[in-house]
């Protein structure tokens, strides 16, 4: 992997577009393994008096507009049968996302006291407000009858005071991230763990957006390379678009959900806890779905001391 910092922000341009265009020409040239598999040893023409293998073109199609990958390959995804997006009768699902139990308690990460936001967003397990609603409690609709595809290929972050402005990001497959740093001075550097990069962009101070390309349905980390270990990012790549997580404030709102019955599911990362909820959503109305979810801390207790050099009964 290949580190470049740059300074300017045509540099930093011009670095994002060359990394993008470089997977775009691999992924025209090579077959494009599934997900979870490793590729096969292509052959490439060489000098040699031995036949040559060409590896098969398998999609010569457009890329995605959100990751450089063939829009076949997104398609497969999200839209296998090929399915017109719905536009049928619809409502929408909102309400809170709450815990009980056990508090948050303090994280073990030892954060930077000149950074002003990141102790309030990674201080503690998880971010609890007033009433006990939570944040970054990813919220899902799922099991209705239709196709929508998102609404925007970009999922935009931005960087405030040391820290991400959100710890769970939710996108809908050939959607990317856009890390925008906001600070006056200081500069960061976007690592999405997990996912392949030809190169990791410096996201300067206040200069133009580092774009990171999951091109895999699956979980990722968005971390930071530059010795800022407390943030973090857990990143979901799902084939539905009807998500959202909540803010500090605990609330969500999902529109454009076909009218039938759903399943609404709210999980929430830091705790590994998911709560479901079967709905009817009814045209035109919206449907409020409120959840808590349990948290209670696991206490941690030593083995019994042995007698006599004995080892304890288990």
């Amino acid at each position: 992997m290949r580190f470049t910092r740059s300074t300017t922000r045509n540099g930093a341009t011009a670095l994002v577009l060359a990394a993008a265009m470089g997977a775009c020409r691999a992924e025209g040239h090579r077959t494009v393994p599934d997900a979870g598999t490793k590729p096969g040893p292509w052959v490439y023409p060489v000098a040699s008096a031995r036949p040559v293998v060409q590896p098969p073109v398998v999609d010569a199609g457009p890329l995605a507009t959100g990751i450089p990958v063939p829009l076949s390959k997104v398609q497969a995804e999200i839209n296998k049968d090929n399915r017109q997006p719905y536009a049928g009768p619809a409502g929408a699902v909102e309400g809170t996302v709450r815990v009980s139990g056990d508090a948050a308690p303090a994280s073990k990460i030892e954060i930077a006291k000149d950074c002003g936001d990141a102790a309030n967003v990674y201080g503690k397990l998880f971010r609890e407000g007033p009433g006990r609603v939570v944040a970054d409690a990813m919220v899902g609709v799922t099991e209705y009858d239709g196709f929508i595809p998102a609404k925007t290929d970009v999922y935009p972050v931005a960087i405030r005071g040391c820290a991400y402005d959100r710890r769970t990001i939710a996108l809908t497959y050939g959607q990317r991230i856009e890390v925008k740093n906001y600070d006056a001075k200081e500069p960061y550097l976007p690592d999405l763990v997990g996912a392949k990069m030809a190169a990791k962009l410096m996201a300067i101070p206040r200069g133009d957006a580092v774009r990171l390309y999951p091109t895999e349905v699956g979980q990722y980390l968005l971390a930071e390379s530059m010795g800022k270990k407390w943030m973090r990012a857990d990143v979901f790549v799902v084939r539905f678009s009807t998500h959202a997580v909540t803010g500090t404030d605990g609330r969500y709102r999902i529109d454009g959900i076909p009218a039938g019955q759903a399943k609404v599911s709210a999980f929430l990362p830091a705790i590994g806890k998911t709560v479901d909820r079967k709905v009817t959503v009814k045209a035109g109305e919206t449907t409020k779905v409120d959840f808590v979810l349990p948290f209670k801390i696991e206490k941690e207790t030593a083995p019994p001391a042995a007698a006599s050099g004995e080892a304890p009964i288990k």
